[in-house]
């Protein structure tokens, strides 16, 4: 062997364990397409750490939003973990608004908060309730069916377990029944739930199945350099939908 390709190993090898070394370090969440923890478009009960900040976006079809949308959109959001049992987030979505439907000249703001109630054990799954899209201007209707802006209203119940399998990879089952609080909200059935599946060699990467109680989706979510988090979702094998998030860890 040659000294330059010895030193060209060497020097591949260090990169790698650096790069292992960095995307090894935090445990990898999901996150759904309305910014709070979850699978792809389905909630779960599992929650990133106490004093987690993150701030990011998604790119939306038309066939993933409500039926208000009959354009592909995006959102943008804020998602903060401050007690190790309560997440809230704060999202936005683009929408046309008025006669003229110019476009993105509005949004429509969701508040989505979860609370876990029963924490992941070695032979019970984790238990979490909440509700996406929970408070309107639309008086009265805060709980119940909303004539205005409640677009994607749904209150919740979830559970996830997660397994370990030889050679350290990891199999997460989850399942939720929901409820839908909005008129603009259709679902096909109450229940929804996934499978994400992370490999031994690449634990924060997670391909997932998924059916969002309309549609069956498929897609991956990968957390590069402890910070960044990109997501990637195919629905009905037809419509793509992607975004991501920057990790702000304050604690």
């Amino acid at each position: 062997m040659t000294p330059w390709r010895e030193i060209y190993i060497r020097a591949l090898t260090v990169t790698v364990g650096l790069f292992s070394f960095i995307f090894f370090l935090s445990p990898l969440r999901g996150q759904s397409t309305m910014g709070v923890t979850g699978l792809l478009n389905s909630p779960t009960a599992l929650f990133s750490e106490d004093g987690t900040v993150k701030i990011g976006g998604n790119f939306l079809n038309k066939h993933l939003t409500p039926q208000y949308w009959d354009y592909n959109t995006f959102n943008y959001f804020l998602n903060i973990t401050f007690l190790p049992f309560f997440e809230v987030a704060i999202n936005n979505t683009a929408l046309d608004f008025g006669p003229y439907r110019r476009r993105f000249n509005n949004i429509d703001r969701s508040i989505c908060t979860r609370v876990r109630v029963l924490k992941e054990g070695r032979y019970h799954p984790a238990v979490a309730i909440g509700s996406n899209d929970l408070l309107t201007s639309t008086r009265g209707a805060m709980l119940d069916f909303a004539q205005g802006n409640k677009f994607f209203g749904t209150h919740y119940i979830a559970l996830s377990k997660r397994f370990d399998l030889v050679g350290e990879s990891r199999v997460e089952i989850h399942l939720a029944y929901n409820v839908v609080s909005s008129r603009s909200r259709i679902l096909d059935s109450p229940f929804s739930g996934g499978i994400g599946f992370s490999p031994s060699f690449y634990k924060d990467l997670k391909v997932i199945a998924e059916y969002d109680a309309k549609h069956f989706n498929f897609g991956a979510n990968i957390l590069i350099f402890r910070y960044l988090f990109l997501q990637f979702l195919v629905q009905e094998f037809k419509y793509t939908s992607f975004g991501g998030y920057f990790l702000l860890p304050l604690l």
